[in-house]
């Protein structure tokens, strides 16, 4: 309503701009008349001269508000909000609806400051570095944490901290993959990679920097522990009865009791070969080979394990299915270890299917985020909560006999290929086993 009651109401300018229309027409008027009805000439010049005048005057107040608008909007687009003053010439009517828009602006301001200021403290409270690469190669800062890396908010002291080989291998990774950097003064960082794009602008990629000093002690650690805890009950379980057997066949020999004793260096032998083959298994988890990757077509390899596999599940009475999709979906990767891990994967749940009414086994394999994502699917018994957190941990076995290197296996080459494997429970039973590679599109 107050705007509508500004627009109803005659402004000073307009008033101006009328009278001096008016008089200009009248001294029109009057200038044709002396022309036309007397001979004074010097006096219809007067009215001319004066008629001139009144054109300059009036040319003069318009120019005044156009440029009062103009200086307005160029300190809009220079970000100067600032309302113009209620008299200057030609505004007295649109200062009020200028305030009004002045003030939205302002409040636009204010709310997207606070919401960049929010953001920004959001992502000083990550404590890896944020870096940006553009889409020039041009790194740029985007963390507390970044700039406590380089030392300064500079960007050439972060390339200088970084190193020429950690900044040619950031250049180079790809969206969706890990690895470990060596920096120039010798820490190791691990270095992740994803990929975003403005509106109307070029992809740009996000890298984060965690240092593994710390983390990597404490989770190096619990790996020790875990690995110290398995070796030692397993070589515990092995050597105990031979060392007690040892000291008692000094005594069977001596009393001629030789039927014990052949008892006796049977089990120390069935002991020694069960140690042996411990410290095989062991020495397989430990020198697992280099990932030598190439363009694979998923289908390809699935259905090479379809054959393999094929006899012994129908011998099972096992229902095993594979999918793909896209049908023509490939990756990098290295074909025998992959091979191998899905194998592990299978055998796996065809233990764990082995009793199960109707039991059945599905690959699935497709692309997530720019991901390669294996699924292995079973109908089986399931694992309880305990069992899928040490599922991955050399030599633990649930099943009698087991071996525990084939799952543990299986993870190190998805690690090896800069993937995950990981496992959840299904409803109503089985197990899902996910492996995910980075860089699906070969």
């Amino acid at each position: 309503m107050a705007s509508d009651a500004r627009f109803t109401r005659v402004s000073p300018f307009v008033i101006g701009v009328l009278l001096r229309a008016l008089l200009l027409g009248a001294l029109a008027y009057a200038s044709a008349w002396l022309v036309l009805n007397t001979n004074y000439y010097a006096t219809t010049l007067v009215v001319l001269i004066c008629g001139g005048l009144v054109v300059a005057d009036l040319g003069r107040v318009v120019t005044r508000a156009d440029r009062s608008v103009e200086r307005f909007l160029e300190a809009l687009s220079a970000g100067a909000l600032e309302t113009p003053s209620r008299t200057a010439a030609g505004l007295g009517r649109l200062a009020g609806p200028f305030e009004d828009a002045v003030a939205l602006l302002q409040t636009a301001r204010r709310q997207r400051q606070q919401s960049n200021e929010y953001l920004q403290t959001l992502l000083d409270t990550v404590p890896a570095a944020l870096l940006v690469i553009q889409a020039d190669g041009e790194f740029a800062l985007v963390n507390r944490a970044a700039v406590r890396l380089a030392g300064t908010a500079a960007t050439a002291t972060l390339l200088r901290v970084l190193g020429p080989a950690a900044c040619a291998q950031l250049v180079s990774l790809a969206p969706g993959t890990h690895q470990i950097l060596r920096l120039a003064g010798g820490a190791q960082v691990l270095a992740s990679a994803a990929q975003f794009m403005l509106p109307g602008g070029a992809p740009q990629r996000l890298i984060s920097l965690q240092r593994l000093a710390g983390e990597l002690d404490a989770v190096e650690l619990k790996a020790w522990d875990d690995m110290v805890r398995v070796l030692a009950h397993e070589m515990m379980n092995s050597l105990t009865p031979i060392a007690s057997l040892s000291e008692s066949l000094e005594g069977l020999l001596r009393g001629g009791h030789t039927e014990e004793v052949s008892g006796a260096l049977e089990v120390i032998s069935r002991r020694s070969q069960g140690l042996m083959r411990f410290v095989e298994r062991y020495r397989k988890v430990a020198e697992l080979p280099q990932a030598t990757l190439q363009s694979v077509r998923l289908r390809d390899l699935l259905q090479g394990i379809e054959q393999l596999l094929r006899a012994s599940y129908a011998a099972a009475g096992i229902e095993f299915h594979t999918s793909v999709v896209p049908p023509d979906l490939a990756a990098r990767m290295d074909p025998d270890l992959i091979e191998q891990a899905l194998i592990n994967l299978l055998r796996n749940a065809a233990d764990a299917v082995a009793g199960q009414p109707e039991p059945r086994i599905e690959i699935v394999c497709g692309e997530e985020e720019g991901q390669l994502r294996l699924d292995v699917l079973d109908n089986g018994r399931g694992l309880t909560e305990s069992e899928r957190e040490q599922i991955f941990v050399p030599f633990f076995t649930t099943k009698p006999g087991g071996s525990g290197v084939g799952l543990s296996l299986a993870r190190r080459i998805a690690l090896g290929h800069g993937g995950r494997l990981t496992v959840q429970a299904r409803e109503p039973r089985g197990s899902a086993f996910t492996l995910l590679l980075p860089a699906a599109r070969a």
